[in-house]
């Protein structure tokens, strides 16, 4: 199955709504207590289905977080953002902390519970892992129920912030304090932070880090396209890191090559330059079966790594040709579909009304495709 809506299709969206307005679990620790429902789509074999859903992000217009900040109109909530996604197919909802930040226990308690109604499972990304109140994310994390909390290091942060290897390798001593500092909480609350590739750290410094701690406080999230902005080929990063995965960013690029490196943008999945299907079927031979394919799909959005630059390579180290080779190989084995290759900006012309359906159709249609992928993973 491969999704496919047109230009045509999309401006149709866009008419219909103009009409309208003029008229968990802890990484490595065994398997969850099933529902009922759970139970009754359990296979023949005793495998729990793959739990499939959204990040937040993938309604970052519909709730207003980042640049939409300041948006007019009705935002979703975190108990719409969990409706939304189970009404979208999705069975796991992974909220950004600043979602829940303001939450009173009373508030969080009854997040939970519509989240129970719904067997909809819940998961934190925290955001920045040296701002000063993570630790306040944690504890809340903890009374949701969520098993993981999501943390980041820094976005792009080479070359243009940290522009020689000695700054890099400070940056990075400091990330690895940071987490020992956090590991005695989250052992506490029995969860497990999941470090993000967030167009930081290659394969290999990912793997020395959870290889540093080894434990079940320390895993990772596993971003599907993250890894071409680090020159690593996501394949190889399924292989290698895959068995250390305790929550996912599931997403798709159309990654284009410029005289200076790459061009991303976000497009539905199935659409862009990630082989998704045999990077699934990597996943699955070592991801466990508790950790949640969280999908992340913000429409149109777009960045340049400029990995031709000599400046680039200055704070990295022993970047091999091989690896780059693989890189190159796995963007290159796709066509994009150019029908979905929509820049952020022509999403931001749309009223509002059609901005938050098409949030919702996009997300919808990126479950029905993974949960396919799943299916014909064997």
């Amino acid at each position: 199955m491969k999704p496919n809506i047109t230009r045509r299709a999309f401006a149709g969206t866009t008419i219909a709504a103009l009409a309208g307005l003029c008229g968990g679990l802890r990484f490595g620790t065994g398997a969850e207590e099933e529902k009922p429902a759970r139970q009754a789509a359990t296979s023949a074999a005793g495998r729990v289905p793959r739990r499939v859903g959204a990040v937040a992000y993938s309604f970052q217009y519909s709730i207003g977080l980042f640049s939409y900040r300041q948006r007019p109109g009705e935002r979703f909530d975190a108990v719409k953002f969990v409706e939304a996604t189970h009404a979208a197919g999705g069975n796991v909802a992974q909220l950004f902390y600043l979602m829940i930040d303001s939450l009173a226990d009373d508030d969080l308690r009854r997040l939970r519970q519509r989240a129970e109604q719904l067997d909809v499972l819940l998961e934190v990304h925290g955001g920045h892992a040296p701002r000063k109140d993570f630790e306040r994310t944690m504890r809340q994390a903890a009374k949701l129920g969520s098993r993981i909390v999501g943390c980041s290091f820094g976005f792009m942060l080479r070359p243009d912030k940290l522009a020689t290897l000695a700054d890099w390798d400070l940056h990075y001593a400091a990330c690895e304090k940071r987490i020992a500092e956090l590991v005695p909480l989250a052992r506490s609350l029995r969860l497990t932070l999941a470090i993000e590739n967030h167009l930081d750290f290659t394969l290999e410094e990912l793997h020395a880090l959870v290889r540093r701690f080894e434990s079940a406080e320390v895993g990772l999230l596993f971003d599907a396209g993250n890894w071409i902005g680090t020159l690593d080929d996501p394949l190889e990063a399924a292989d290698t890191l895959g068995r250390y995965v305790a929550a996912t960013h599931y997403k798709d690029f159309a990654i284009e090559e410029t005289p200076q490196g790459f061009r991303f943008t976000m497009v539905p999945l199935g659409c862009g330059s990630l082989r998704l299907e045999e990077l699934t079927r990597r996943l699955e031979k070592q991801v466990r079966p508790e950790v949640a394919y969280s999908i992340e799909m913000m429409n149109g959005q777009h960045f340049d790594v400029n990995w031709l630059e000599d400046r680039f390579w200055v704070p990295f180290r022993n970047k091999a040709a091989r690896q780059v080779a693989a890189t190159l190989r796995h963007i290159r084995s796709r066509t994009i579909d150019r029908q979905e290759h929509i820049p952020v900006e022509e999403f931001d012309r749309l009223p509002h009304e059609a901005h938050v359906k098409l949030e919702a159709d996009r997300l919808a249609r990126c479950i029905a495709y993974l949960k396919d992928l799943l299916g014909a993973k064997g």
